[in-house]
C-alpha cells in the first residue's frame, strides 16, 4: 500500500471512531492566515505592506480589468433592455412614428457598439500590460476577442433600418 492509501485509511478509521467530533471550530469556515503560495521569505514584508493598504500594481490592474468587464456587460444589458422596451412598444401598437423609432434604435445600437469596442480595446491594452508584468503565468489574462464579440453583438442586435455607412446590414 502506498503512503497516500495508508493516510486515507487512517483518516477513515479515526472518523469511524468519532475522533473528528466536537473539534474546536467544527462547522465554521477555516481562518487561513498565510498565503500558501507566497514566498515565505517575503511573508513579513507583504503583511506590512498589506496592513498599510498597499496593493501591488498588477493586482490593481486586475481590478480595473474586472471593472471594465462589468462595465461592458452593463452597456450591453442596458442596450438590450432599451431595445426590448422599444420593440414591445411597437408590438403593443403604441408607436406613432415607426420610422423614427427604427432610426433611433439603430443609432443607439451603433453608439453602444462603438462604446463597447472602445472599452474592449482599452481593456486589451491593460491586459497586455498586465500579462507583461505579473509575477506568475497563472494570473495572466487572455485578451478580448473583439471581432468575435462584435459579431455576437451584431447577431443579437441586427440593424433594423437597412442601410448604414454605404452598405446593407445583411452584408458581412
Amino acid at each position: 500500500m502506498n503512503l497516500r492509501g495508508l493516510v486515507e485509511r487512517r483518516i477513515e478509521e479515526a472518523r469511524d471512531k468519532g475522533k473528528f467530533k466536537n473539534l474546536k471550530g467544527e462547522g465554521l469556515p477555516q481562518q487561513i492566515e498565510e498565503n500558501p503560495y507566497e514566498d515565505p521569505e517575503m511573508r513579513v514584508a507583504h503583511k506590512i505592506l498589506s496592513n498599510a493598504g498597499f496593493c501591488p500594481p498588477w493586482i490593481e490592474l486586475t481590478k480595473e480589468i474586472d471593472a471594465d468587464d462589468a462595465r461592458a456587460l452593463r452597456i450591453w444589458g442596458e442596450y438590450r433592455a432599451h431595445r426590448k422596451r422599444q420593440i414591445d412598444a411597437i408590438h403593443r401598437g403604441t408607436v406613432t412614428h415607426f420610422a423614427e423609432l427604427i432610426t433611433d434604435l439603430d443609432e443607439k445600437r451603433d453608439r453602444a457598439l462603438k462604446r463597447l469596442e472602445t472599452l474592449w480595446l482599452e481593456t486589451n491594452i491593460k491586459i497586455n500590460y498586465l500579462n507583461a508584468t505579473v509575477p506568475s503565468d497563472s494570473v495572466k489574462r487572455i485578451p478580448i476577442g473583439i471581432t468575435r464579440r462584435r459579431q455576437r453583438f451584431e447577431r443579437e442586435f441586427p440593424r433594423l433600418g437597412g442601410v448604414t455607412s454605404g452598405r446593407y446590414s445583411g452584408e458581412r
